[in-house]
Formats: structure tokens, sequence, C-alpha cells
């Protein structure tokens, strides 16, 4: 390994460090900021010789083309595109510790996707096996949504809370909806003002539950599956 690699990595970590601070912090990464991190991409130039391009190409095009249809289903929001756009020219060729043809060759993108994945569903498992009891009522489809993406919480904690989206969509006149996702365009604020509103006026008890789903951070996610690809690599 030579001392470009050891740039290389030390680079995308303080980008993926600096952006997952900023993804908590506010939920959105200035579109300044790639800019500055956009030079990483040259790295592909110093990795081109160990690439296989085929499997490269096929790792970048499939990653990106997946970010780009959930950015455009507003699942996702446009830093996680730029960021992995940049991370899979910056770490198009990865030497794991644990030796890893795959990482070397191309693979890299897909497998950084991967274990950020499996690092979400842990979580998303967690989080159903602690709400599954209180959605056993519901139709299957929202009873598996529900119990794997959303929190169920009182209003007044609702209200006092930062990023996160009702699923229980309560409208002026009090009428009451189950959704079973939410765009990341909405306005968080927007949906704790309203119901604020329509408790002050008595519409809605602050005391009653309703499902909440959390604005995930992907981009915390994406270092902790970057970590993960520099340890073990793809191992087969």
């Amino acid at each position: 390994m030579t001392i470009i690699y050891y740039i290389q990595v030390f680079l995308s970590i303080l980008m993926l460090v600096h952006t997952s601070v900023l993804d908590l912090k506010y939920r959105e990464v200035d579109p300044k900021v790639w800019i500055y991190y956009s030079p990483l991409c040259l790295f592909i130039i110093f990795n081109f010789h160990n690439l296989f391009i085929p499997i490269y190409l096929y790792s970048f095009i499939i990653t990106n083309l997946l970010f780009l249809v959930l950015y455009k289903l507003s699942l996702l929001g446009g830093a996680d595109l730029f960021l992995n756009v940049i991370l899979s020219l910056a770490n198009s060729s990865v030497i794991s510790l644990v030796p890893s043809r795959f990482s070397i060759i191309g693979l890299e993108p897909l497998i950084i996707v991967l274990y950020s994945s499996i690092t979400i569903f842990i979580f998303s498992l967690i989080n159903f096996i602690k709400y599954y009891r209180y959605v056993r009522n519901l139709p299957f489809s929202k009873r598996v949504l529900l119990a794997l993406s959303a929190k169920r919480i009182k209003i007044r904690d609702f209200i006092n809370s930062k990023f996160l989206f009702p699923l229980t969509e309560i409208k002026e006149d009090g009428s009451i909806t189950l959704r079973e996702y939410f765009s990341v365009e909405e306005d968080d604020k927007y949906w704790r003002e309203l119901y604020s509103k329509l408790v002050n006026e008595g519409k809605i008890s602050a005391d009653m539950y309703i499902w909440v789903a959390w604005g995930i951070p992907v981009i915390p996610f994406m270092l902790i599956g970057y970590i993960i690809s520099l340890i073990i690599g793809f191992p087969i």
C-alpha cells in the first residue's frame, strides 16, 4: 500500500465523518461541501490499474442508479446521491485488512452500500422487535412497514421532537389516516406546528399515541459501511 492509498482512505473517512455530523445535526448538507470534496474523485486515476472494468462499471452504475431512483422518489436526499458518486470514484479499489480480491478489482462501491444497508436493516430489526406488538391488528403490509421503520409516541413528545415525521396523519378537521411513508422533502416543523395547533384547539389529545418515522440520516450508515469494507472487504 502506497502513501497515496492512505491519503485516499484518510480523506474519504474525513469526508464521511464531516458530512455525517452535518446529516445528524441538520439532516442536510450544504451543496458547497461537495465542491470541496469532489477532488477525491481523482483517486480513481491511481486505482485504475487495479480495476477489472466490467466489475467496476457494474458496481458504480448499479449503486448510483439505485440512489438516483430513491432520490427521485423522495426517499433519499441529494446529499446521499452526491456522497455515493464521490465515494464510488474515490474508492474504486480498496485493500481491506482481510484479503478481498473483489474489493481490489472494483466491487467496492457495491460493498459499501451492502454493508450500509445491512446496518440499517439491523436497526430496523431491533425496531421491529420493540414495536411489533402494537401493530398486530393492522393489515400485513402496514404491520411490517410500521414495525420496521416507525415508532409509537405520544403527540406531546412528537411536538417537542426533531426530525420525526407523522405516519398517523391528522388533518385540520381532526380526521385520521395512517400512511406508510413520508417524503424527505417534508418539513417536520410544519407537522409539529399543526399538531400543536390541533392540541390547543382541543381536536386531539396531547396524550394520544401516534406512529412517526425518523428521518434516517443515511450518511452515518455509509460511514459504518465504509469502515466495515476496509476491515473485511467482501469475504468470498
